[in-house]
């Protein structure tokens, strides 16, 4: 089976062969065929298996959040619960349960929490009813392979050595930060992503690089009103200063970093 490991979050999934998958925002679609993953589509094989990560870099309890999840997801497709029951998969942990729809909708609806460390994964499987023999057993095998990956492929160094996402540029320190006095003690880049993502991939790919995390102050934080995260990262004798800076609404984060 094809396994789509997503870049910032670093967590994997088995799929199907043939099967496709999108990025939309946070969610990663996973679908039977490519035209399934329009959510307005009403034709043969209708139907996806929807994933979007959270932060919970506070570790609050999963319980919580949990009834937040399926409360939300009642309310918006006019379900109604029908119980939960514990989810295992690997070192993950959470819930599951099945929401009944409409009967005029004709489709079956199941949702899904699963927790490890400061992420939380929330699942969703709709299809139609009659396709059940069709989504059930996949669905359920992408759902028990579901593991966060040690290291991710195509994470590259800065100039001094700190990691960054495949796509991000470097940037003037000037135009992405204010205050800078001494821009040769400064790096700065800009790139497509969400901010709670870009924190989890430094938390998992500075260590990885020889960069030990001495602070981190998580973005949003009720206790700071600090309007971006922060790490102090150290290697050998040097120490930067990370900030990551979310713009446009939270759909780019630029990294600044004084080193010292």
């Amino acid at each position: 089976m094809p396994t789509f490991v997503h870049p910032l979050w670093g967590y994997a999934i088995d799929y199907p062969e043939g099967w496709a998958h999108r990025d939309e925002g946070e969610v990663v679609a996973f679908a039977a065929r490519p035209e399934a993953l329009d959510p307005e589509y009403e034709g043969e094989g209708m139907g996806y298996l929807l994933i979007r990560p959270e932060l919970n870099p506070f570790l609050r309890p999963i319980e919580p959040l949990w009834t937040e999840y399926i409360t939300k997801i009642a309310i918006m497709r006019g379900a109604k619960k029908l119980g939960a029951s514990p989810l295992k998969v690997g070192n993950l942990q959470g819930y599951e349960a099945e929401l009944l729809l409409p009967a005029k909708l004709n489709r079956r609806l199941w949702v899904g929490l699963l927790a490890a460390g400061g992420v939380i994964l929330h699942l969703m499987v709709t299809h139609r009813k009659d396709d059940r023999a069709l989504f059930q057993e996949p669905a359920s095998k992408m759902v028990k392979s579901l593991r966060f990956v040690e290291r991710v492929e195509g994470v590259k160094l800065s100039p001094r050595g700190l990691p960054l996402p495949a796509d991000y540029q470097p940037a003037s320190p000037t135009e992405v930060v204010e205050g800078v006095d001494d821009p040769a003690q400064w790096e700065a880049f800009t790139g497509k992503a969400p901010i709670a993502a870009l924190q989890v991939f430094y938390l998992r790919e500075a260590p990885l690089h020889g960069w030990k995390i001495a602070e981190y102050y998580p973005y949003p934080n009720p206790y700071t009103p600090a309007p971006m995260a922060r790490l102090r990262l150290e290697k050998d004798d040097q120490t930067a200063a990370v900030g990551l800076i979310p713009r446009e609404e939270g759909r780019q984060t630029d990294v600044a970093v004084k080193y010292a």
